[in-house]
């Protein structure tokens, strides 16, 4: 009797709010290829993008178009040639940038190449600052996989944070010789 009712029973769900199919399936029989490999971005947060942008990304001729359309980029006021200002728009975000935004959030403590991306971009700016541009990361990887049918390119943690210390070697250097020529 009781092995009856173990067989019954159901697997359990995350959450109330889980969908109960497979949506990593409907996704990729949808997209033609699986958006949910990307890191952060949930079962719940796809469908949410999915009902926002559609199949068709064509509208959005770049990626650069489709990160604006989402208010991820600044609103660069310049007069006489200066830069005055340079936050987001205050516009009411959609949803599909909201899911960005949490897919951003949830990398924070992440053991990735995002997450690294996520910890400098807020020892730079702060936590909004790092949310915006994790969030325009994101976007871009999905405008990519999803325009243009391309499989999620992972990055080695060791390789990425090598090509950082160069970076900052490089950029040291340079410095390094503007200080010298400013001393002579």
């Amino acid at each position: 009797m009781r092995s009856q009712k173990k067989e019954k029973k159901k697997k359990k769900r995350k959450n109330k709010n889980t969908p109960r199919y497979d949506v990593r399936a409907y996704l990729e029989q949808i997209h033609g290829v699986d958006v949910l490999e990307i890191f952060g971005i949930s079962e719940i947060s796809a469908l949410e993008i999915l009902s926002e942008t559609g199949t068709d990304l064509s509208k959005w001729p770049t990626g650069n178009h489709f990160v604006s359309w989402m208010n991820f980029c600044p609103n660069n006021k310049i007069t006489g040639g200066k830069l005055v200002s340079s936050m987001i728009m205050k516009k009411t975000p959609n949803n599909a940038a909201q899911a960005f935004r949490a897919a951003a959030n949830g990398l924070r403590r992440s053991d990735n190449w995002l997450g690294d991306y996520f910890r400098r971009m807020k020892a730079k700016g702060g936590h909004k600052y790092a949310v915006v541009a994790t969030a325009r990361k994101l976007a871009l990887i999905y405008y990519k996989m999803v325009r243009y049918k391309e499989a999620f390119m992972e990055v080695d943690m060791e390789a990425y944070k090598e090509k950082q210390r160069q970076a900052k070697i490089g950029y040291l250097e340079k410095r390094l010789a503007q200080l010298r020529g400013e001393a002579a």
